[in-house]
């Protein structure tokens, strides 16, 4: 329940983030496009995604990898190519060595977008995400247990399209690399769809 209440916390200090963005945004900015005070590329936005996660850890005899990961993040593009996002990340509990392994973090990246036609984009991103974990394991498994957190490097690729004046569908890969109880660190990857608005 207290990890519940610090991710709604999270989360509502990410949309006020993202409220302030759109305040100080240039309202005028644009891609160029002539009647248009909105285009994909340009502004704050706010955005949320569910998906499938993938740790890539040893199993410690049988895996079972988490069903549902979320991310939620605010962001501003600079200029129509360049832009930076902060996100929340909740990676679920993948079932390893008869107990759980937990993964969550704060993400920083760089990001890099680009127009392809029809209201579709595609974008990468590169930074660092502070991550924390937890991994619980039978005794005999071989697996350290315990918490550990730290900073690892972080990267993505995706694709959106613009559906609707404000809103678009995200289509995005990701890789995050993490530390582990024991001195352990692996990478963890989630694809997800979700849905971004632009203010």
């Amino acid at each position: 329940m207290n990890s519940l209440r610090m991710h709604a916390a999270l989360a509502a200090g990410l949309l006020a983030c993202g409220t302030a963005l759109a305040q100080s945004a240039n309202p005028n900015y644009d891609l160029g496009r002539s009647g248009s005070a909105w285009a994909p590329g340009a502004g704050a936005y706010a955005g949320a995604s569910l998906g499938r996660p993938s740790y890539r850890l040893d199993c410690a005899g049988s895996c079972d990898q988490p069903s549902l990961s979320g991310h939620v993040y605010v962001g501003s593009m600079f200029t129509p190519n360049l832009g930076a996002e902060l996100g929340l990340l909740y990676l679920g509990e993948a079932e390893r060595g008869g107990g759980d392994t937990r993964a969550e973090g704060v993400n920083f990246s760089l990001l890099g977008r680009a127009d392809i036609g029809a209201g579709f984009g595609v974008f990468g991103r590169v930074g660092a995400t502070w991550g924390r974990t937890r991994v619980d394991a039978a005794p005999g498994s071989g697996l350290a247990t315990g918490r550990a957190s730290g900073w690892g490097p972080a990267y993505g690729l995706g694709v959106d399209w613009a559906f609707a004046r404000n809103w678009s569908a995200v289509l995005d890969w990701q890789r995050h690399r993490f530390d582990f109880a024991g001195g352990e660190d692996g990478w963890v990857r989630a694809t997800s769809i979700g849905l971004k608005y632009r203010f």
